[in-house]
């Protein structure tokens, strides 16, 4: 099944979904083999998997997106990127994801390779998400979502800019849209109406990663420019180098921000996992 197929009006229930990476290591790819099960059991509607810049994770992207899809008979979705590739190259990984039955990509522009400060298109590829969106529609094979920022893109000079470029890859041909995440529901509230008055019909799921540790945390929020709030940061400092204490913080900030959203309208969760189970199965015994 396809993005619009699980966001249809028919569905009864909100879509619960998993975000996992592909390890570096062989050693943490096992330890993702031994997590994936547990994940599995919490019975999210599909998992999407990441994609590394340049070739570093690209080629196991697929393989995990397929043992998923082929092993545990759950709907997972790539992540691609505009990142050192070419429209060829590109097309390449499309046949590759079709081959393995995989019918949903996360569509990203993606960020610049470390150590670079801007993002460069290469030769014969994307320079947007939007162009990417565009591309993948007129194949006519997947479903398509799309990045969305309740507290704008960090290279968006503003906050309507950042809303107009939405726009753009929606008129382009995404299905839905998946938000970065955030730590103040009013900041979702906000993003998802000025949303709609721009026009904006697709489903807008709110996306969240649970704490599990202060350091984490604040290295994350800073890279994506994320704001925590007074009354969580005070939390957060008290519990300092706790992780133990982190993670308790972290599931009951987490629950109270799903009851809320799911209360309100939300269609779905989509959760930053971090190819961890014990938060996500605590957290979702809760909502």
């Amino acid at each position: 099944m396809r993005f619009a197929e699980y966001f249809s009006r028919t569905r009864k229930g909100p879509v619960i979904s998993f975000e996992v990476f592909p390890p570096k290591t062989e050693k943490a790819m096992a330890q993702l083999a031994g997590v994936l099960p547990r994940l599995v059991a919490l019975r999210p509607t599909y998992m999407t998997v990441t994609y590394g810049a340049l070739g570093s994770t690209q080629a196991k992207t697929v393989e995990i997106a397929a043992a998923i899809r082929r092993d545990h008979g759950l709907t997972t979705a790539s992540h691609l990127t505009c990142v050192g590739a070419s429209q060829k190259e590109i097309d390449a990984v499309l046949d590759r994801l079709t081959a393995h039955g995989i019918e949903n990509i996360v569509a990203l522009r993606g960020d610049p390779p470390r150590g670079e400060t801007e993002f460069k298109p290469t030769a014969g590829g994307f320079r947007h998400a939007s162009e990417l969106v565009e591309h993948l529609r007129k194949t006519g094979r997947f479903g398509i979502a799309v990045a969305g920022y309740p507290e704008k893109h960090i290279e968006a000079p503003d906050m309507e800019t950042d809303l107009q470029h939405l726009k753009t890859k929606v008129d382009r041909g995404a299905d839905v849209i998946i938000t970065q995440l955030f730590y103040e529901n009013s900041r979702f509230f906000e993003f998802e109406a000025r949303a709609r008055e721009l026009g904006i019909q697709v489903p807008i799921v709110p996306g969240l990663l649970p704490i599990q540790s202060v350091a984490q945390t604040r290295r994350i929020t800073g890279l994506c420019g994320a704001t925590i709030p007074d009354e969580l940061r005070d939390e957060l400092d008290r519990a300092g180098d706790d992780e133990e204490l982190a993670g308790e913080i972290g599931i009951r900030w987490c629950v109270a921000q799903c009851r809320e959203l799911l209360r309100r309208g939300a269609p779905g969760i989509h959760f930053y996992v971090l190819n961890r189970a014990q938060h996500m199965e605590r957290i979702l015994g809760q909502v």
